[in-house]
């Protein structure tokens, strides 16, 4: 098994265990050696993605986590390039864009560099930072530097421009989706924010690679039924089908 597969693997187990697991399990289930499987735990840390304890690890994926933006934006890359290169087919010239604070939304930011006649409006200051040197018009929401999530910009100020456009499209994503279809993530501010981008949104995309499914965070965003559009880089099969109004690409 490669490296990269077993450190999904990894995540796959703890997620089953309910969050934790210890070392020797992993090695049961892995059929791997503790040196390899520490190895693979401390890469992981590395990326925010697991926090080690004595003897063994814990996922962080729910409730009060904030993992960096430099973390984020680079875990699971090869998952959120594809969701990005597959959202990037909905933005039509013209087009008013609201961007989240999400790394996905980052990693869309990236595909969309070429086009020139729409409006990117984001409260991301890495999206504005990258949409910089482009031709694509782009609008910072303004607002407050949240201290949890420090790519993030929040607050009253921060939701008066979503408050005041209406836009063509919103891309969004979030900290957790569960398998009955509830999107949910850790900080209540983000969330009060993406509330103004979906009310005055045409259409809604959830962009979540498929690590995320089946977990759950403190603060509820929506449910699927409220959004139209689900990207993930890996089909999904039955799961979601009872909602019949989402298109999942």
């Amino acid at each position: 098994m490669l490296k990269h597969e077993r450190e999904r693997e990894i995540i796959n187990i703890l997620k089953v265990k309910g969050g934790f697991a210890s070392v020797n399990e992993l090695c049961k289930e892995l059929y791997a050696s503790q040196s390899s499987i520490r190895r693979d735990l401390t890469e992981l840390e590395n990326k925010g993605v697991i926090k080690r304890s004595y003897g063994g690890a814990e996922l962080i994926t729910s409730f009060s986590n904030v993992v960096a933006f430099s973390k984020r934006s680079n875990y699971n890359i090869d998952a959120k390039k594809e969701i990005a290169e597959k959202a990037s087919s909905l933005i039509k010239d013209g087009d008013i864009v609201f961007l989240d604070q999400s790394s996905t939304s980052f990693h869309l930011a990236n595909e969309i560099t070429d086009k020139s006649s729409i409006t990117v409006i984001t409260n991301n200051i890495e999206i504005m930072s990258l949409l910089s040197a482009t031709n694509i018009n782009v609008i910072s929401s303004g607002g407050v530097l949240s201290n949890r999530n420090r790519n993030c910009l929040i607050g009253t100020d921060a939701s008066y421009i979503f408050e005041k456009t209406f836009a063509d499209i919103m891309f969004f994503s979030s900290k957790s989706l569960s398998n009955d279809g509830i999107i949910s993530d850790c900080t209540r501010e983000e969330v009060t924010l993406r509330n103004v981008m979906l009310k005055n949104a045409s259409k809604k995309v959830f962009l979540c690679d498929s690590e995320k499914i089946g977990t759950k965070s403190a603060y509820i965003q929506c449910s699927l039924d409220k959004v139209d559009y689900f990207v993930c880089e890996k089909s999904t099969g039955n799961l979601f089908s009872e909602f019949e109004n989402l298109t999942i690409l």
